[in-house]
């Protein structure tokens, strides 16, 4: 009886050690991936690895734990968002991810950069790759089957990106197996793809890089019907929102490749409010002397898309892209672009302002196919490439400055002291010296009429009064020489007191201080002098400030480029 059990027992252990080779997976299975430290939030088309590392990708390690049959399975990478890159044979899909023949319809992606196995090795010699399902995210790979497995291999998969536009980081995808009777073992099944996401453009400034004199802003005038705007100039600087945001086109891509369908980053400039028949050059400076340079970067960094150093919009065609030649991945980098305005309007020009929009380009959605800008122009209608022919794309985020103003013709006059007590007493003379002896063509002014307004801040002897003011009308002209609709016509000199200007404003008392007179009309000049009727005559000075519009007060005072230039 005792040895009967001794049999049965030896009996089943036999019967497990025979059975344990099929029921025990003898491949065992790892994924790594080294992330993308940081993406731009818009990307259509982020990279999942990081991009300093060419050739990086999703490495698959299969270990031998023993000899074994293998059967085939399908290993599928589900990713966060949308796919948006292709394998080398894909021409089109559909939006389920099933292949259109020639690209015959659906969405077409290039397979230029394509998603593809590289570096199969041993055991994966044979891998592939089965389907693609982009608008689900998907990749399914096979792995390969074997009657009785004796060895190990790694392979990676490259070539992979997403739409990272409205995500948040950090990012991961998961990996399964469609089988878990094959004896393959699934020991990583979360995989980390992209660390963080930011901004493309960390900032937008109208001001110079490094040595560059700052050009501030342009400004044109209303009554501008030709000739050179009041100041032609503007510049502005672009910052990087991170070191790795700017890539070449061949940094943008997973493979190290050079490939002319791969673009790389571009910024995109769309120039808004620019007048008809007025144009703007733009051009790259570089920093402290060094031509179309990124700050701290001394190689050629950028130029206009087509490698051109100069592009030009206007009112119809309004966008440039400025690509990179040389980009650091591991600084954040800043370039500077300047404007300078030329034409003659072709109406007349009203009160507005001149400003650029600043996005990563080119921008566009994930699946679609729009005109891609040609080398040597600025953009093409639509103004933003397909998606065939250019990576990468953006979706737009837009930051907008103001780079030039169009306002009303005048003039700033500053009366730096003026007083009306007891029987002292401040006379001004502005003269409205649009009509000259020049003429158009020996680039005299254009004859014109305007109010004045005089904005007086009167002091008393604790401080500052309450500044009033007053402007011309039918109904209010002090002094003489005033038409009866309250303008100064060109040719004409309005002179008045002091105590004129007080009366019509409604003011009693004494005044000390200071007058600003805003003439509507270009190139007044004028002449002031304190008196009291009694032999005392003093001259005060009148002086003519540049357009605040253009050059704010609050800028250091420069008398060659500053903001406020005053002269007699």
């Amino acid at each position: 009886m005792k040895s009967s059990k001794w049999i049965l027992g030896l009996m089943v252990a036999v019967l497990v050690l025979a059975l344990a080779p099929s029921s025990f997976a003898q491949v065992n299975l790892q994924i790594f991936n080294t992330p993308s430290p940081q993406e731009v939030a818009t990307s259509r088309n982020a990279n999942i690895s990081d991009p300093s590392s060419i050739g990086n990708g999703i490495l698959v390690s299969g270990a031998l734990i023993a000899n074994s049959p293998l059967t085939a399975t399908a290993m599928t990478f589900t990713f966060p968002s949308i796919i948006t890159s292709a394998t080398a044979a894909t021409t089109g899909f559909n939006p389920d991810g099933t292949s259109i023949a020639n690209g015959g319809g659906g969405f077409n992606l290039p397979g230029s950069d394509p998603i593809t196995i590289t570096g199969a090795t041993g055991l994966f010699a044979n891998v592939s790759i089965a389907t693609v399902n982009w608008t689900a995210g998907t990749i399914q790979l096979t792995l390969p089957g074997s009657s009785n497995n004796t060895g190990s291999g790694t392979f990676r998969l490259v070539g992979v990106r997403i739409d990272v536009n409205g995500k948040t980081a950090p990012m991961n995808a998961t990996a399964s197996l469609g089988s878990s009777s094959n004896n393959y073992i699934l020991q990583t099944t979360t995989i980390p793809i992209i660390t963080a996401l930011g901004p493309g453009i960390g900032a937008v400034t109208v001001g110079s890089n490094g040595t560059n004199v700052n050009q501030g802003t342009a400004l044109m005038f209303t009554n501008q019907t030709g000739g050179t705007p009041a100041d032609p100039t503007a510049a502005i600087v672009i910052a990087e929102g991170f070191a790795s945001a700017w890539r070449t086109s061949t940094q943008v891509n997973s493979q190290g490749l050079n490939l002319a369908s791969i673009n790389g980053t571009l910024i995109r400039l769309t120039v808004n409010g620019l007048p008809a028949g007025v144009s703007a050059s733009l051009s790259l400076p570089g920093t402290g002397g060094v031509a179309n340079a990124l700050a701290g970067n001394a190689a050629t960094g950028v130029s206009f898309n087509g490698g051109l150093t100069t592009a030009t919009v206007t009112s119809t065609q309004t966008i440039a892209y400025v690509q990179f030649n040389a980009a650091n991945l591991s600084a954040v980098e800043s370039f500077e672009v300047d404007f300078t305005l030329s034409g003659t309007p072709s109406a007349a020009l009203t009160a507005g302002t001149i400003s650029v929009a600043v996005t990563m380009g080119p921008v566009g959605a994930a699946f679609n196919s729009q005109q891609q800008p040609t080398a040597g122009v600025s953009s093409s209608v639509g103004g933003s490439p397909t998606l065939t022919t250019s990576y990468v794309r953006f979706a737009d985020a837009s930051t907008t400055v103001t780079i030039g103003s169009i306002v009303s013709a005048n003039t700033t006059l500053l009366i730096p002291y003026a007083v009306r007590v007891g029987a002292y007493d401040t006379g001004i003379a502005i003269a409205n010296t649009t009509l000259d002896p020049f003429g158009a063509s020996g680039g005299g002014a254009t004859p014109s009429a305007g109010t004045l307004t005089l904005t007086m801040f009167p002091r008393n002897a604790t401080g500052a009064d309450p500044s009033f003011a007053l402007t011309t009308s039918s109904t209010v002209r002090p002094g003489v020489g005033l038409s009866t609709s309250g303008t100064l016509v060109a040719g004409g000199v309005w002179t008045g007191l002091m105590s004129d200007v007080m009366t019509a404003a409604g003011k009693t008392g004494d005044y000390f201080g200071y007058i600003f007179i805003q003439a509507n009309f270009l190139n007044a000049h004028g002449a002031a002098y304190i008196f009291n009727g009694a032999g005392f005559t003093s001259a005060t000075p009148v002086l003519v400030l540049a357009p605040p519009a253009s050059n704010p007060r609050n800028s250091p005072i420069s008398f060659t480029t500053g903001a406020e230039v005053l002269s007699f």
